[in-house]
């Protein structure tokens, strides 16, 4: 139940969604403690979420306790706290055209994100390095990053020896599934169909150069913006970030 609930909404948006093969995208992220990298799967209303992801969430830990008293260890999709600077919430800013060109402050367009006297983010449960938790990373597993076959100078992504997910063929077609076949617990085998983020580079990198005109992720972008989380890994998947959101940009990418 726990996953089933985990499973109902978008990381991004908040907006409801019901998990199926169409609403669920395989992520490869930063784990928020070194260099380490972790792919599994999220559920997204809508594309653009993919490139917001990219550009904010990391991942971490931490310990859930179910009902029946089972301790579980499991991966968490995480953004930085953005009571570490509050006066930001107050801060001016003009939404795109998408969203009607007007002036507003993330303490109004966002009221439900509020800090209390101690710098804490209100009804946020906080992962064990101490990141705010907004979602579940699905069947996580450690990637490296090997020479592909076809350009030995260039690095593609490698799953965990428990999945057989296909090396991606490096051809950019949004909306494509492909195909993971995995051992369930009685080793019959799963298959699963997902959304890969590399589908989506082009795109994400064409609504970060119109200014993010697309998607539900501006009130996102704005609070993760706060306090990005630092990392100092590389070789991640695509990333960009707009300038006015306070932060620095990064541009990291899976190709050396």
């Amino acid at each position: 139940r726990f996953e089933f609930f985990m499973a109902g909404y978008c990381a991004v948006s908040g907006s409801p969604v019901r998990p199926s093969d169409y609403t669920r995208y395989r992520l490869t992220l930063p784990h928020v403690a070194g260099e380490e990298l972790f792919s599994g799967y999220m559920y997204y209303c809508c594309w653009p979420c993919v490139c917001d992801t990219q550009d904010f969430i990391r991942v971490d830990t931490y310990n859930v306790t179910t009902s029946d008293g089972l301790e579980n260890i499991r991966h968490f999709a995480v953004i930085g706290n953005p009571c570490d600077n509050p006066e930001r919430l107050s801060k001016p800013f003009v939404q795109p055209a998408s969203y009607g060109s007007r002036t507003t402050t993330l303490r109004d367009a966002a009221p439900e994100v509020r800090c209390n006297d101690k710098g804490e983010l209100e009804g946020a449960t906080l992962s064990d390095n101490g990141y705010v938790i907004i979602a579940m990373l699905f069947d996580t597993e450690p990637v490296t990053l090997l020479p592909t076959a076809i350009d030995s100078t260039k690095s593609m992504e490698v799953y965990g020896s428990s999945s057989s997910v296909p090396l991606w063929d490096g051809i950019q077609t949004p909306g494509r599934l492909s195909k993971a076949t995995t051992s369930g617990n009685s080793n019959e085998a799963v298959v699963r169909m997902f959304h890969d983020e590399r589908e989506w580079e082009t795109m994400c990198q064409d609504r970060a150069k119109n200014g993010y005109q697309s998607g539900m992720g501006e009130i996102f972008r704005r609070v993760s913006s706060i306090s990005p989380i630092e990392i100092g890994t590389k070789n991640v998947l695509p990333s960009s970030c707009r300038p006015e959101d306070g932060m620095e940009c990064t541009n990291f990418t899976i190709q050396q």
